[in-house]
């Protein structure tokens, strides 16, 4: 992958990789060597910077923990057969990252922060992207407002993270699903379409009410009449219409 400028880059002192068992993973709990931070203060994005993965440092003010104003996004990285390393539609989760931040009236992030950032970051954890089948290199930009302040108002300031997570497939067993009849995942008006934590957070006492009755996974339906399908929590829906001989 190509990149237009480099970043600072800080390296970790010794890699974590050998100490992973790549044959049995659980999805999203072990972590690439390194991260991206970026922060906006006074108005503009400073510069990026990759370093070592680690714990992150915020104050028992800082917004993000009081009011929710955050957003994240789910992206992957593959080695092909060829050993070539591939994004799938990183522009799409750039644009979408975006949506979610105006609606929650935060500072987009610029597409050169994201783009790039990831490509760099991936770059450097290439040995982390494992070729096979249901394996892949999760990527997890996320955007959190921060400062010191508990007053409900947007922040001023924020920080932009990027982490990724070797993975096998979501679900390594047969999925069995409910559809929704009493909780709504999103309203006309609100703030569904966001990928905000909120969003998620909120589904999950119906999931676990579904996961309590032998089901996987819940299928949201319309939040006025319950009688329209609208998505799944955490993977993607299609139906066969009709079947053509």
């Amino acid at each position: 992958m190509t990149v237009s400028k480099k970043i600072e880059i800080t390296k970790i002192a010794k890699s974590r990789f050998s100490q992973v068992n790549f044959h049995q993973l659980q999805f999203g709990s072990i972590f690439s060597d390194h991260m991206l931070e970026a922060q906006f203060i006074n108005g503009k994005w400073k510069s990026p910077k990759i370093k070592p993965f680690g714990n992150i440092q915020i104050s028992p003010g800082c917004p993000v923990l009081h009011y929710g104003q955050e957003c994240f996004e789910g992206m992957k990285a593959f080695r092909q057969k060829n050993g070539q390393i591939v994004l799938f539609r990183p522009f799409d989760n750039f644009t979408r990252l975006n949506n979610s931040a105006k609606r929650l009236c935060m500072a987009t992030i610029s597409e050169d922060i994201f783009i790039n950032g990831i490509k760099q970051l991936v770059n450097l954890d290439e040995k982390w992207v494992i070729q096979g089948n249901e394996r892949s290199l999760y990527i997890r930009p996320f955007l959190i407002s921060s400062g010191e302040f508990i007053v409900a108002r947007p922040s001023k300031e924020y920080k932009f993270f990027i982490i990724t997570s070797p993975s096998q497939a979501y679900y390594r067993e047969e999925i069995k699903v409910i559809i929704e009849q009493k909780f709504t995942r999103a309203a006309k008006g609100g703030a569904g379409f966001a990928k905000a934590g909120g969003n998620y957070g909120a589904s999950f006492y119906p999931t676990q009410c579904a996961i309590d009755k032998g089901y996987t996974q819940v299928i949201w339906t319309d939040s006025k009449e319950h009688k329209y399908i609208e998505e799944s929590s955490t993977m993607n829906l299609m139906f066969r219409i009709k079947m053509l001989l």
